[in-house]
């Protein structure tokens, strides 16, 4: 009996063992066949029935580690912070068009062009201008640029220029000299009738100017102008350099000119002569040429000086050919230069 027991206690007992090992071979053939070619080789020699042997895999094979992936469903779309998540669409890409840099312009070529362009144009204007002076000058006057041109005695021009220089018998007794005074009266006799005007007495100095006085009667009435028609005359005459202080207009102690100069009132003022004195000598005056060369004219005059029986000529009276000289100046003024007395004119 006990026999039977203990008979059936180890049949029990190997059953459970095998079914254990059962257990176990199955685990190790699940292993072995997750397992490469060469480890499912090995697990087939085990016969069933008996228990196989504990198997290190690693020990008797070589090879690369199972790798196990495990896929994961990810939903279509799942929002994650109010976003969605998932399938994201591929965007558009927009072509980029590429601009060409732009080519500079180099402006230094330009820039020379416009300066020497610019001077060219000074230069021109600056000859152009020359030109027309020159021109101006040839045709508004009988100046040019020869040598020497004979003038018409007759003209307008030389027939202006001479009396405003030519002096008579009176004047050359007088004074014969192109001094301050003379050049004062010269001025004074290129002053028109409308610049002067009925005026006054006042401040006349009868010492000043003998024998000149200003006499208040009624038969007088002295007569005045400016300062500045003087002065105008003047540089008219004899040019915008011209030095002839204000003085008195008269030729030596005649009774030729006869204007006071009163600074206080910038008037040229009017006298009373009462000598009266005979000329008994004559004078013979006569233009005998006129010529121009380059901007001046001359004029030349042939004088005789005639006394008679009883009078000699005075010694700074003397008979010869004159030359009266004249410049064109930047106003266009013909300038009164100088008069020469030289050897009869060839």
């Amino acid at each position: 009996m006990n026999n039977g027991v203990n008979n059936t206690n180890t049949t029990n007992t190997n059953t459970a063992t095998n079914v254990n090992n059962a257990t176990a071979v199955n685990t190790t053939n699940t292993q072995v066949n997750n397992a490469p070619a060469a480890n499912r080789a090995v697990n087939t020699n085990i016969q069933p029935g008996t228990l196989p042997q504990t198997l290190d895999i690693n020990a008797t094979t070589k090879g690369p580690e199972p790798v196990i992936t495990k896929s994961v469903d990810v939903p279509v779309n799942q929002i994650v912070s109010d976003q969605e998540i998932g399938i994201i669409p591929q965007q558009e890409e927009k072509e980029v068009v590429v601009e060409k840099p732009k080519k500079k312009i180099n402006l230094l070529p330009l820039l020379i062009i416009l300066i020497l362009f610019l001077i060219g144009g000074v230069v021109f204007l600056v000859q152009k201008n020359k030109a027309d002076i020159e021109r101006l000058i040839f045709e508004c006057s009988p100046v040019g640029y020869k040598e020497e041109t004979t003038l018409d005695l007759n003209s307008t021009l030389v027939q202006d220029l001479y009396n405003k220089v030519k002096t008579n018998i009176k004047e050359d007794l007088a004074s014969v000299n192109l001094d301050n005074s003379m050049k004062l009266y010269l001025a004074y006799r290129q002053i028109g009738q409308d610049m002067i005007y009925s005026s006054n007495c006042n401040l006349f100095s009868k010492s000043a100017m003998e024998p000149y006085t200003c006499p208040d009667i009624v038969q007088f009435m002295p007569m005045a102008f400016k300062e500045e028609t003087m002065q105008l005359a003047i540089k008219k005459l004899f040019g915008e350099d011209a030095n002839v202080p204000n003085a008195n207009v008269q030729l030596g102690n005649s009774c030729i000119g006869g204007y006071e100069y009163i600074k206080e009132r910038g008037e040229y003022v009017k006298g009373y002569c009462e000598e009266q004195s005979a000329i008994i000598f004559r004078a013979d005056k006569k233009l005998v040429d006129a010529k121009s060369y380059g901007n001046y004219i001359t004029l030349t005059e042939e004088v005789k000086y005639i006394g008679n029986e009883s009078a000699e000529v005075p010694s700074e009276l003397v008979s010869g050919t004159y030359v009266y000289t004249f410049k064109l100046d930047t106003n266009y003024n013909y300038i009164y230069i100088s008069k020469e007395k030289i050897e009869k004119y060839k």
